[in-house]
């Protein structure tokens, strides 16, 4: 069961009050700074709302200006998600652009690596046969007894 209920009962005599007592503005139009709003609430609600000893129409008013607020921080909050989540893919393919770097000069080194290894066997290679040779002249400088010439 559900009650009818204006939830702003203080606030819809100041209404009527001040509607009574409200000045035109300068162009002959009535200012209106508050709006009245029935609304139907389920009977748990109302009692939980009749159990509070502020006015229903300040404790109605203030619970929807924090829900309105939450629904904006949400928002926001959702937004701030978004533009992480844009950084993150930034990130992320700076990220796959510095691992392809690095895959790039680990083969660069990996073929210097055997380039220089090839280059140090030539190089051994040469010192061997220099080694032969100065033997080889070494031998022939040498005479034997008999011969003079």
């Amino acid at each position: 069961m559900t009650h009818s209920t204006d939830v702003n009962d203080h606030s819809k005599l100041e209404e009527t009050s001040s509607k009574d007592d409200s000045s035109r503005s300068d162009d002959g139009s009535k200012s209106d700074d508050k709006k009245q709003l029935n609304v139907r609430i389920s009977t748990e609600l109302y009692k939980k709302l009749d159990s509070i000893n502020e006015p229903k129409g300040v404790v109605v008013t203030k619970a929807l200006e924090q829900y309105l607020d939450e629904e904006n921080e949400s928002v926001v909050s959702q937004e701030y998600v978004s533009a992480l989540l844009k950084q993150l893919e930034v990130k992320d393919a700076q990220i796959a652009a510095l691992h392809h770097q690095l895959e790039t000069k680990d083969e660069q080194i990996t073929e210097r690596d055997n380039t220089t290894k090839m280059h140090i066997a030539q190089v051994q290679t040469l010192i061997n046969q220099v080694e032969k040779k100065t033997l080889e002249l070494e031998d022939a400088k040498k005479k034997k007894w008999y011969q003079f010439w």
